[in-house]
């Protein structure tokens, strides 16, 4: 008598591909949940080394500090979070707040003025341009950060450079304020990821970005340069 039974043979693949695609699925949330953590950590350090150094000198070193641990993950190197982010903070104290004050200047100059224009009627116009120009601002900062720690550069030609890039590709400084507008809509909606994941995403993000800028500038380079 013929039997209609499913023959075992087949049967094996299919456990073996079953097996598989929840292998991966779990290798998936095991990625999302360690980057979650890198975020959320890279998060806390940038605020307690921002506090160290008083806000006003630990933020620009504590800035870029992240930046340099974002884009050692991004390239899939390992590293201790907290002890490379503390030694980078100290050995680039001084060159990261250089490096930060022109921007810095500015977009503090920009903040007043846009608290001294507030309630005034008919400086609609003005408080736009303020906002654009500040934006300009921020992207130049994260630009000139972000290729400090990807180029070894000079500071003065770090800054220079990173002004060229942003008006060669001008598409580059909208991605980044877009970037950072969303995270910024996000957390006014949900004040809570403030102290919990918005810095670091941030900058995880927008380190991601430039460093995508700068892998498909370098493709376009002549061999010679």
């Amino acid at each position: 008598m013929t039997t209609l039974d499913t023959p075992r043979g087949p049967a094996a693949p299919d456990r073996g591909a079953r097996a598989a695609r929840d292998g991966s699925r779990v290798e998936r949330w095991y990625g999302w949940a360690d980057a979650a953590a890198f975020i959320g950590l890279l998060n806390l350090l940038v605020i307690v080394f921002s506090l160290a150094g008083g806000i006003v000198l630990g933020w620009a070193p504590a800035l870029a500090a992240a930046t340099s641990c974002s884009r050692t993950r991004l390239r899939g190197d390992d590293q201790r979070l907290v002890r490379a982010f503390a030694t980078r903070w100290r050995a680039q104290f001084k060159h990261a707040n250089l490096l930060a004050a022109p921007s810095a200047a500015a977009l503090t100059c920009f903040g007043v003025s846009l608290l001294a224009l507030a309630g005034r009627p008919g400086t609609g116009w003005l408080e736009i341009a303020l906002i654009a120009a500040a934006a300009v601002c921020l992207a130049h900062l994260v630009l000139a950060v972000t290729m400090d720690a990807h180029y070894e550069l000079r500071r003065g030609r770090c800054i220079r450079l990173a002004w060229a890039f942003l008006v060669r590709f001008p598409g580059a400084p909208l991605l980044l304020i877009a970037t950072t507008a969303l995270v910024a809509a996000i957390t006014a909606f949900v004040p809570g990821l403030l102290p919990v994941v918005s810095i670091g995403g941030w900058v995880y993000l927008c380190t991601a970005l430039c460093l995508s800028f700068y892998a498909a500038n370098d493709r376009n380079l002549p061999a010679d340069a």
